[in-house]
């Protein structure tokens, strides 16, 4: 079954005789899983470990326990890597079939603490260890821990996503796990960004498995592969994304979407008076919208979205029009990302009644929206004892999670702001289940 792709106006109208800016959200949805669910994707994952000095102790300690918690679960046909890096790099364990999980862990237990902090090299020796094996799976993944700055190497941050960039595009992907105060969210987030992965930052290192767990958990779920949004408009009409997705020649770089959840976007349409000044008797053509994806190495798809046209309406009759409540929410998730955005930055800048004015725009911008409010709480817990290195790495977090997430495919789920699981309903209903 392909995936469904809508068009969903704010409003279902344009206003007469005006410029206008029309929001859209546009919802790739995947279908649901299959009762007996098929075999489950081939992964291939490469982890990449900081172990520089400042990783000493706990926090080496809990990443080395993490990528065992993940190693016990791949399957025999699995492939899996490990490398670690201070100012040098070393293969633990090269790329291999998961033949053997506690000889492979015992290469994770055998990680000891060194010096600087080679980011980048790490990275590049996950990425040749998964390349391996890239033909032979069907999702490679990089996944990178850090607690620290790149000193050690290319540490450009442009350079290093481009390459994340290049490596996406061969079919190896990157997430990162930021850990602690110091590591640099710019870079981090920028690789995963470009990687087409996911980012995350963990307080401390026990913070960290639960991101790894629901990471390794839509791996394994995962329907359709790189999808690329396209959007094409008539002349008259300026289209602009609103969410942060990184933009290819092909199109703008959807996450993967697994069973029974959609990505999603909102789009802002600016559509000239021109168009509007004729009247209310036909429909202006607006939208369309296409998705391309890929779901296994012999199998691609796509879908198309019905194209969207809008009459044009005078004020009173345009102004009397109900919005549509689902895109007024997704609307809401965006803005309020981008406040939470700005204020990292005045955070990192040590600007903090800045962060106090956007926290406030932040909190008319969640109105009505619970989820958002909770998010919202956490962070001005951590703005009142003006920790600039925890606020700003935490409220961008926020911020590029929102942006690029997956969302399930009922709306009728609700969303823990504490705990951000943002997994595909039937994977939450079978840990509730105690299937998992």
């Amino acid at each position: 079954m392909p995936i469904d792709l809508k068009l969903t106006p704010r409003k279902d109208a344009l206003l007469l005789g005006h410029d206008n800016m029309l929001e859209v959200l546009v919802r790739a949805t995947c279908p649901a899983a299959p009762e007996m669910m098929r075999q489950r994707r081939r992964l291939n994952i490469a982890i990449v470990i900081d172990r520089s000095g400042s990783m000493r102790g706990e926090p080496l300690n809990e990443a080395k326990r993490c990528a065992k918690a993940i190693v016990h679960q791949l399957a025999p046909d699995d492939f899996v890597s490990v490398i670690a890096y201070d100012s040098t790099v070393d293969v633990m364990c090269p790329a291999q079939p998961v033949s053997s999980i506690a000889a492979i862990c015992a290469h994770i237990d055998d990680i000891q603490s060194g010096n600087m902090t080679a980011m980048f090299d790490g990275w590049a020796a996950g990425a040749e260890q998964a390349g391996i094996y890239t033909s032979q799976a069907d999702i490679s993944r990089i996944l990178l821990l850090s607690d620290g700055n790149a000193n050690r190497g290319l540490t450009d941050t442009d350079q290093i996503a481009d390459r994340c960039a290049q490596a996406a595009a061969a079919g190896i992907s990157t997430s990162t796990y930021g850990l602690g105060g110091h590591f640099n969210e710019d870079l981090m987030f920028a690789m995963a960004q470009a990687g087409a992965g996911n980012a995350y930052y963990g307080r401390t290192a026990r913070d960290l498995m639960r991101p790894f767990q629901q990471e390794f958990d839509l791996l394994k779920a995962i329907y359709a592969l790189n999808p690329l949004l396209e959007l094409s408009a008539p002349q008259g009409v300026r289209i602009e994304m609103a969410n942060d997705l990184a933009l290819t020649p092909q199109g703008w770089r959807l996450p993967d979407i697994a069973y029974e959840s959609e990505a999603w976007a909102i789009v802002r349409l600016h559509v000239s008076q021109t168009l509007v000044a004729s009247g209310a008797l036909a429909p202006i053509s607006l939208l369309t919208a296409r998705v391309t994806y890929t779901i296994d190495e012999d199998t691609t798809g796509s879908a198309h979205s019905n194209t969207l046209a809008l009459t044009s309406l005078p004020q009173a009759a345009y102004l009397a029009l109900a919005e549509d409540e689902l895109v007024v929410r997704r609307s809401q998730e965006v803005r309020f990302a981008e406040f939470q955005r700005h204020a990292g930055i005045a955070a990192r800048r040590g600007e903090w009644h800045e962060v106090d004015r956007i926290m406030a725009l932040a909190r008319e911008a969640a109105r009505g929206n619970e989820w958002l409010l909770s998010s919202l709480e956490s962070l001005e817990r951590i703005a009142r004892g003006r920790d600039r290195e925890h606020f700003s790495k935490e409220a961008t977090s926020q911020s590029v999670r929102r942006m690029k997430r997956l969302t399930s495919a009922d709306e009728g789920i609700s969303y823990s702001a504490s705990t951000e699981d943002l997994r595909p309903s039937f994977l939450r209903r079978r840990d509730e289940e105690g299937q998992g």
